[in-house]
């Protein structure tokens, strides 16, 4: 008999972000000093090992023992496709990665690198959940109390109805996981509450939903304003709104942050009241900074792959690496299984209208 697995082995691909393996580093640092995983955790940091050992040596990790090296001498670039990253780049650090994980070499894939080459080349080698056919990127997002889970935010631009209805599904079990919400609320993102509006795609996945019944909570179709108060606790959308609506908000808070910097600088009132309200600021800026909600899973694949934004800096990483954690301790395979199953019975079943 094998003796079982010691903690969980975090595979992070150190060479495919927008700051660079030091940034990638720094991330894994922060996530150990932050307690952001277990006492028998290992943190795999995949890339070139000896630019790596010199990283962690400057973010003082180097004789951490949650450190491991995996070397990956290629890198994945920003214009690179999926399959032409397949064929001739191999031996870059985010297909090593994948391979770890196929091979159950590392139990989830941290990366903030090239989003089409991590959904095509994670979908070939890790391969698809039985019953769903394209994987969903699923966002934490704060709102006015709470958070809420909105996909897809990238993954599948364009969705078919039945690829949405196994993002309320996949969503629905990721919220009751994540979020500890024991019946999640779903919603589907549209452009007016009433029935009809929407196009074709909306109209049929709105179908398709109601069709499933209490085994879900579908609340129907919300708009943009909905989403931040208290209507859903599950957003679904295709790839390619989700992508916009998310990169909108991070652009609107860095936004919103300066102008209040600069106003605050060049205004004594301003600034008295900035200081009495500082806490208040700074509680809302924890509640609300993109870098919290750093990492969304890929749902829909046989093992666990998390995406990081690819400008993300170490907090970021480090919140990747947390949520990826957390994601091993919730055991949801087997219901999205099961919930997977359930919704393909029921789009056969529901005739075209």
């Amino acid at each position: 008999m094998s003796a079982p697995k010691a903690g969980h082995r975090i595979a992070l691909d150190c060479m495919g972000g927008d700051m660079g393996p030091s940034e990638a580093v720094a991330g894994a640092a922060l996530a150990i000093k932050e307690g952001f995983i277990g006492p028998d955790d290992k943190i795999i940091l995949v890339g070139n090992e000896d630019i790596l050992r010199v990283l962690t040596r400057e973010h003082r990790i180097k004789a951490s023992p949650h450190i491991v090296y995996r070397h990956a001498a290629g890198i994945i670039h920003s214009d690179d496709t999926p399959m032409g990253a397949l064929k001739t780049k191999k031996d870059a650090s985010m297909l090593v990665a994948l391979d770890m994980l196929k091979a159950n070499e590392c139990d989830v894939v941290v990366s903030t690198g090239n989003t089409k080459v991590l959904v095509g080349a994670g979908t070939i080698k890790v391969r698809p959940m039985e019953g769903a056919e394209r994987p969903a990127l699923a966002a934490i997002m704060p709102r006015r109390d709470g958070h809420f889970v909105m996909l897809d935010v990238g993954a599948n631009p364009e969705a078919k109805p039945e690829h949405l209805v196994h993002n309320a599904v996949l969503g629905s079990i990721y919220a009751q996981s994540t979020l500890g919400i024991e019946r999640p609320r779903v919603g589907l993102l549209t452009v007016g509450t009433e029935e009809g509006k929407g196009g074709d795609r909306i109209n049929r996945t709105h179908t398709l939903l109601k069709a499933m019944g209490d085994r879900i909570a579908y609340v129907g179709p919300v708009e943009g304003f909905d989403i931040f108060g208290d209507v859903c606790d599950v957003v679904v959308t295709d790839g390619f709104t989700g992508n916009i609506i998310i990169k909108t908000l991070e652009g609107m808070f860095y936004m919103v942050r300066d102008m209040m910097g600069q106003k605050v600088k060049r205004n004594p009132v301003y600034l008295a009241g900035g200081i009495a309200m500082f806490p208040l600021l700074r509680e809302l800026k924890g509640h609300l900074k993109p870098e919290r909600y750093g990492g969304a899973p890929l749902l829909g694949l046989g093992g666990l792959v998390m995406k990081a934004h690819g400008s993300s800096n170490r907090q970021g990483i480090a919140s990747a690496i947390r949520l990826g954690h957390e994601a091993l301790g919730h055991g949801a395979n087997e219901r999205m299984l099961t919930a997977l199953a359930e919704a393909n019975a029921v789009i056969t079943a529901t005739p075209q209208a």
